[in-house]
């Protein structure tokens, strides 16, 4: 019992961390999604972590007392930890679909990027190509179609895209 206890903690623990750096990546990237769904595998996984956490701190005072009811608990904040996993799941297979609308709508701010350093949509533009290692939305063909790129005279991408 104290090893599936001290397993329940170690795993809220990395669950909880996990879900600390999901919020500060989403964090990043909150100028390019408008809805907020997307932080709710952030917020599940934190919530999870919370159960896994107090399941463990539970199963470790049932190994030194003898319950039934404490059994009981525990059983039960296991039980919410699979419901809140499977309701991950669930969600990240029907938000699949949101996730290429959101996408979609990146393209507009493609269309406002400026390439100039002092704009934040520029800004926010270049660190996300920089960091992600990618160009455009889908590659570099979005690229074609912004304003910016004809007013290079159709022969530059930007620098962050290299």
């Amino acid at each position: 019992m104290f090893f599936s206890s001290f397993l329940c903690q170690v795993l809220g623990l990395v669950v909880g961390l996990s879900g600390v750096y999901l919020l500060m990546k989403y964090k990043q990237c909150s100028l390019y999604f408008s809805s907020s769904y997307i932080t709710m595998p952030a917020i599940l996984a934190l919530t999870s972590a919370a159960f896994l956490l107090a399941s463990g701190f539970l199963g470790s005072w049932l190994s030194i007392r003898d319950s039934t009811c404490l059994q009981g608990l525990f059983v039960y904040l296991l039980v919410v930890v699979f419901c809140l996993e499977a309701t991950a799941s669930a969600l990240a297979f029907f938000h699949s679909v949101k996730l290429d609308s959101e996408l979609s709508s990146l393209s507009g701010v493609f269309q406002n990027y400026a390439g100039d350093s002092h704009d934040p949509i520029s800004q926010a533009v270049d660190a996300t190509q920089e960091e992600l290692q990618c160009c455009g939305v889908h590659d570099y063909r979005d690229w074609l179609e912004t304003p910016w790129f004809n007013g290079t005279g159709g022969l530059f991408v930007p620098h962050s895209c290299c």
